[in-house]
């Protein structure tokens, strides 16, 4: 994905350059859905789609086919005359647009190599990509480049490289597992950790966690920094303290001025972002006895805490409450 602030940025340029260098290259522009695996079924190309920031707010469904295209062996099965056709719209793609993140789902963001492009300077000097269609060493380049995949294809296909520290996620580990592979293959002193140290810079930068995954983690954070501690050695938070504490954070954080409504993020909103994970708000008793108040306790959160976080809860001392003394 190669995406600008604005435009005038060399987008479209970079991505005709990587589909000069790649077999069946093929830029398009507003496809429709049916239009888009067709295509793919028949011709196998490197696609590049131009304006895809537009496109995929025109055509949400554009979506679902580049993110069940993204792994070989998804078909998209279509009734022709009584008979079904199963469509493979499995091929190597290249999104551009003016900050396409955001117009993208965080299914599809994942399964992304995302590259941020920045205007060219007076004083750098470019190739006139006007001629640079007619230029022969795109077509060296591209025939040395399927002589080397072909050479190495066994070699690459069937390679288990070293991930760098954090890569165990599933979409992580399968983005990168080739570029990893080439680069060992391309050995040197710095080709393999050039690639690995570029790798882990951009997936910090431009794989940001879904909104219930941030939730969950700011749940962590509570539940250690302010949660009630019982008598019978539960952590509790009630849900008007939970919506209290996301109102405090810091200005900058997404819960003060959720989703630009102008204001905090509410405890129906809060319990909306819990629900995917198996957690609901639920009667509590933070002050023991009778009194009853709305909210979440810590044992609920330990599967999701543990699988999704990678954190469990340190074990507190319970709280002795004395009787109260008779007069």
């Amino acid at each position: 994905m190669i995406q600008a602030a604005a435009e005038d940025s060399g987008k479209s340029h970079l991505t005709q350059v990587v589909l000069w260098l790649t077999p069946r290259g093929l830029m398009i522009a507003e496809p429709t859905g049916p239009a888009l695996y067709r295509t793919v079924d028949r011709d196998r190309p490197t696609l590049g789609v131009d304006d895809a920031d537009v496109l995929f707010v025109l055509r949400p469904d554009l979506g679902t086919i580049v993110n069940v295209s993204w792994m070989r062996g998804v078909k998209i099965p279509r009734m022709e005359r009584d008979v079904t056709h199963y469509y493979d719209p499995f091929c190597p793609k290249v999104l551009n647009g003016i900050d396409l993140l955001p117009h993208l789902k965080p299914a599809t963001r994942t399964r992304c190599i995302t590259g941020n492009l920045l205007p060219k300077l007076d004083d750098e000097k470019v190739v006139n990509f006007t001629r640079a269609v007619f230029d022969e060493d795109f077509l060296t380049l591209r025939r040395k480049a399927m002589r080397w995949a072909a050479d190495n294809m066994a070699t690459v296909r069937d390679a288990n490289p070293d991930l760098p520290k954090g890569f165990s996620k599933n979409r992580q580990k399968d983005n990168y597992t080739l570029l990893f592979a080439i680069a060992d293959l391309a050995g040197g002193p710095w080709w393999p950790k050039k690639a690995r140290d570029a790798a882990v810079k951009l997936t910090r930068e431009y794989n940001a966690p879904s909104p219930g995954k941030v939730c969950l983690a700011k749940f962590f954070e509570f539940f250690l920094g302010h949660g009630v501690r019982t008598s019978d050695d539960k952590l509790l938070l009630t849900s008007k303290q939970v919506e209290a504490l996301f109102a405090a954070t810091e200005e900058e954080e997404e819960w003060c001025n959720y989703k630009n409504k102008g204001r905090p993020i509410n405890r129906w909103e809060i319990a909306a972002l819990l629900k995917p994970f198996g957690i609901r708000p639920n009667n509590i008793h933070p002050r023991g006895g009778k009194t009853t108040d709305r909210g979440y306790d810590a044992a609920w959160f330990t599967k999701a805490f543990k699988h999704w976080l990678g954190k469990t809860l340190p074990v507190g001392r319970s709280v002795a409450r004395k009787r109260k003394l008779r007069r």
